[in-house]
This record gives structure tokens, sequence and C-alpha cells, in this order.
């Protein structure tokens, strides 16, 4: 593991010391399929990690160049296989739609060489033009075009067929996986579970309050390297603060609850909160079932495919 240093070596076993890094746990690694090869992947798969998360974005070259990525769809292809051969049985491939000079076609044939790998968990995102970026500048500039509203909404119903055709069913607005593949990290997330982050910018969620360390790296590192350990649960010169009433937290757990394709679990809530969602968000609901956006059943609410189209207008309900 000599590629990696003492760094990730250090983090793996702090996490394991310190009692974060448990069995049986999941421990997703992210990479870019233009940075990584066999060694580096066999060290990461010695390190402990079981499961990877590659970046392909598209296997069209045109497309992957217009999103500024250094790896082509050939690399890409074989970081994947690469990552079988290093021993992970979990890979997950993000795939991105809504790509300048992409076509349903072009999204079509991406699709289909990705399943040829047989993955057992996609990752597929809507393109989101960061203000800012090279890529959204280009775009305001009319020097690239993205796909129209017809042709994205042809991708956005073409990735759940073909995805269901394959094995992998949709659990969450974006991501589709073969039964019991689901990744675990992501689902504590959504079910708006505490979790623990370390690292410059990193986000951590105590369940009443969300605390976002500095995002100035230096500063992270001289600042975390003078204090000790008790210090640092209590010092806040590393992070910003942000406490978060009931109300709060009762919209957050709706809105991040409703994109898993499950729902929310209206008995759970009511446990958690000590409230009856459905007179609490009376108006609100009546108004998704009324539009089809939403069902209910078995205790559960969630949102209809309609629903899940325009996921966004029915999150604003809980806000």
């Amino acid at each position: 593991a000599q590629f990696i240093g003492q760094d990730y070596e250090k983090v793996v076993a702090s996490l394991k010391e310190y009692g974060w890094w448990k069995d049986p746990a999941e421990a997703t690694i992210e990479a870019n399929p233009g940075t990584v090869n066999d060694e580096k992947l066999k060290a990461l798969r010695e390190l402990g990690f079981g499961r990877i998360s590659l970046g392909v974005q598209s296997l069209q070259d045109n497309e992957l160049r217009a999103l500024g990525r250094i790896h082509t769809a050939e690399q890409a292809l074989y970081a994947i296989e690469e990552a079988k051969q290093a021993g992970f049985r979990r890979i997950n491939a993000d795939l991105m739609s809504g790509i300048p000079c992409q076509t349903a076609e072009s999204f079509r044939n991406t699709m289909n060489k990705i399943l040829q790998m047989n993955l057992s968990h996609i990752s597929a995102y809507s393109l989101i033009l960061e203000e800012g970026t090279p890529l959204e500048r280009m775009v305001r500039e009319d020097k690239v075009q993205l796909p129209d509203e017809e042709v994205s909404y042809n991708m956005y119903e073409m990735t759940t067929d073909i995805l269901a055709k394959a094995g992998l069913q949709r659990y969450e607005i974006s991501n589709y996986a073969a039964p019991g593949e689901e990744s675990r990290h992501n689902i504590v997330y959504w079910h708006y579970e505490p979790y623990a982050a370390f690292g410059a910018g990193a986000c951590s969620f105590t369940g009443t309050e969300r605390r976002t360390n500095t995002a100035d790296v230096l500063q992270y590192i001289q600042r975390s390297a003078s204090l000790s350990l008790p210090a640092l649960k209590t010092d806040s010169g590393l992070w910003q603060t942000e406490a978060l009433d009931r109300k709060t937290q009762i919209s957050e757990a709706m809105i991040m609850g409703l994109r898993m394709t499950d729902g929310v679990d209206l008995n759970i809530m009511k446990k958690r909160f000590d409230v009856d969602i459905l007179k609490y968000y009376e108006r609100e609901i009546q108004t998704l079932l009324n539009k089809k956006m939403a069902e209910r059943e078995n205790g559960l609410l969630r949102l209809t495919p309609y629903g899940i189209r325009y996921g966004n207008k029915a999150f604003e309900a809980f806000i």
C-alpha cells in the first residue's frame, strides 16, 4: 500500500481503534477511473475497503470531454474490471444524464455498456450546473448546449426501464441495486440517522444538530493537530454548529425519507418525534395525494413514480 502512503493507513487504523469501523461494516471508497490502477485498487482492498464507487459518468468520450473528466470510456471500463480483479465484489458506477452533446441514443449505449459489466449497483444522476464552474460558464455563453427537456425526460424514463429489466430496482430517487446490494451508508442519510464525518469541509449529524468542519485544509490540519482528543469533542474552532429545532428535524426527516421508494414509515416517525405526521402535515399530504404524487399503504407514505419525477415539487410541501 505504498502508493497510499501512511495517511490512508492511519485513517483506517484510527477508525478501527476508536470503534467507528466495525464488522459487519460497509467500507466504501470513491475513486476516479482516471486515477486508479491495479496496484492502488489491491492496496485499498487490503486495507479493508469492500465496496468501491467509480465516477464513470458516461461511456462516450465526447461527453466525458464536455464534463472535463480526465478519463476515457475505455479507462472507465478497464477500472471496473481491475476493481473486480482486486477483489471488490460490490462495485457502484455513477452515471449522468443531461450532459452536453448527449442524446437518448448515446445514453442508451452507455447504459447497455455498463450493464455488460454485471454490476450490482448503479447511481444515475441528472446533471446539475454549479454556478461558477467552467461548464456552467460555457452553457451560459452558448458555447455548449444541453439536451432539451424532451430528450432529458426520455433519458430519465429510460434509466428506470433499462435498469429494472436488468434486475436493478430503484430504491432511492437516483440509486438502483440488485436485492440486498443497496448502499448501507447512504441509507443512513436517507433514514435521517446520526453520522460522523472527518476532514476539511466534512459535515456530521447528531440527530439534533449539524457540525460542518472548516473547508480550509491547512487550518483544519493545524487546528486539529494542536488539540487533544478530549478537546476535539468540545472545541468549536474546527467547525460551525447548526442547532436543529424539532420542526426542522421533522421536515428534514420527511424530505430525506421520501427519497426512498419505500417511503416514510409513519409509525417510526410517531415514535421518534411523538407526532402524527398525517395530522401535522394534513393539508400538504392531502394535496400530494390528490395530485397523485404520493400514496399511503400499510403505514407508509411514499411518492408515486409521478411524484418522484417531480420530487422537488413534492419536497416543497414539507419545507
